[in-house]
């Protein structure tokens, strides 16, 4: 019997993205103004204009990609990790062979903070934010051997197939 299970997680705004924003709206207010004084002069206000249309579609672009969902698909014992950058373009960023896994817990685990302490691990965000409740955590070494963590918020039907595949390495609190 096959097992598909797709959840999809959105990303919570943080204190880094509000910058961004603000930011963004500060630098077209510059561009503008900037640009108002440069049509004055002759023979490189046309030059000048499209330099700042460019910028603020370039603000605008960097302002849209903050707006990120994760998708996290699990068939018949991998799990596919996908980032999505403001319903318009998908990103790959892992695929987990569950049975290879090393250990999955939630944030309540001790393992979780030794983990997060642990030097040359690389840890890979794909959840809502840092400090939410159903936070979890799974090891695994990537193709080449090095050991990575992801960080991420599974639905209960996602950790049940991740437990049927693995239940040793499993270590949820209830």
């Amino acid at each position: 019997m096959d097992i598909f299970i797709e959840q999809m997680v959105k990303k919570k705004r943080g204190v880094k993205e509000f910058l961004i924003v603000l930011a963004s709206m500060l630098g077209v207010l510059a561009v503008l103004f900037a640009l108002t004084f440069a049509m004055m002069i002759p023979g490189l206000g046309f030059m000048i204009f499209a330099v700042c249309v460019v910028l603020i579609y370039l603000l605008y672009f960097l302002v849209t990609s903050i707006n990120l969902e994760f998708e996290y698909s699990f068939t018949n014992g991998v799990l596919d990790v996908d980032k999505i950058i403001n319903a318009r373009r998908r990103k790959s960023m892992l695929e987990i062979n569950i049975r290879k896994m090393e250990l999955m817990g939630d944030r309540k685990a001790p393992e979780f903070v030794r983990y997060m302490k642990k030097s040359g691990l690389t840890k890979v965000f794909a959840g809502t934010h840092m400090d939410a409740e159903d936070l979890c955590f799974l090891v695994f070494l990537d193709d080449d051997g090095k050991e990575k963590m992801l960080l991420f918020n599974p639905n209960e039907k996602v950790k049940d197939a991740i437990r049927r595949y693995n239940p040793k390495k499993v270590v949820l609190s209830q």
